[in-house]
């Protein structure tokens, strides 16, 4: 076997050397990533509990709709009317649909933003939450415009049942003085059977004269 030339040793030497300060180097760098992990704050991935924020925004649609209801409608007339309390609860899954539908967007936007903190500077990134930064604000318009409708809903209401009521309130009127006048009256308004009706009619017009012709009772007129 060949002994290796000094050159050739001189270059395995080299080598040998060169790996050892590659395998401690890579030792040290995993050392100092083990030392920064545990000086870095961890990274908290936040989850969002949906069943709970369906639960809040129904009880703030609830309170939001009977406010506005309460404000122009008394409480007798809300119970009253079964047409306002259907009006009433597809008023308060709207407004709860909207208020969903505005947390679960602030939701994605926050994450969004969490990625793009994190290095992820991907364009599509940036579109991606441009729009769903437009659809929140679409969803906020809605809701405000949802509101003012809502609003003149209940007013249109107040107005509604005001003059129902004055018409009813009228027509009671009405038929209570016709009935008043016909109980003092009765003669005016009822006949008893066909013999009192003729007997009526025959008062009010004169019995002619039985086998009197025409020119009889012209020649009486004249006389």
């Amino acid at each position: 076997m060949r002994k290796p030339t000094p050159e050739k040793r001189k270059e395995l030497e080299m080598k040998d050397e060169l790996q050892k300060i590659m395998e401690a180097d890579i030792q040290s760098v995993s050392s100092l990533v083990t030392q920064a992990r545990g000086l870095l704050p961890a990274r908290v991935t936040t989850y969002m509990d949906y069943e709970t924020v369906k639960t809040d925004a129904d009880t703030r649609a609830d309170d939001i709709v009977n406010s506005v209801a309460n404000f122009y409608l008394d409480i007798r007339v809300i119970e009253e009317i079964p047409y306002i309390q259907q009006k009433n609860v597809i008023d308060k899954i709207t407004v709860s649909n909207l208020l969903f539908q505005m947390k679960t967007a602030e939701h994605a936007i926050t994450k969004l933003l969490e990625e793009i903190d994190n290095g992820n500077l991907h364009p599509r990134t940036f579109e991606v939450l441009a729009s769903l930064q437009r659809s929140k604000m679409e969803i906020v318009k809605h809701l405000a415009q949802f509101m003012v409708v809502m609003e003149n809903n209940y007013k249109n209401l107040k107005e509604d049942y005001r003059i129902k009521k004055s018409e009813e309130s009228l027509a009671i009127g009405t038929g209570e003085a016709e009935k008043e006048t016909e109980e003092e009256n009765p003669s005016m308004f009822q006949m008893r059977g066909g013999k009192h009706l003729i007997e009526t009619l025959r008062e009010a017009i004169p019995e002619k004269r039985a086998g009197e012709k025409p020119k009889d009772r012209l020649k009486d007129g004249e006389g």
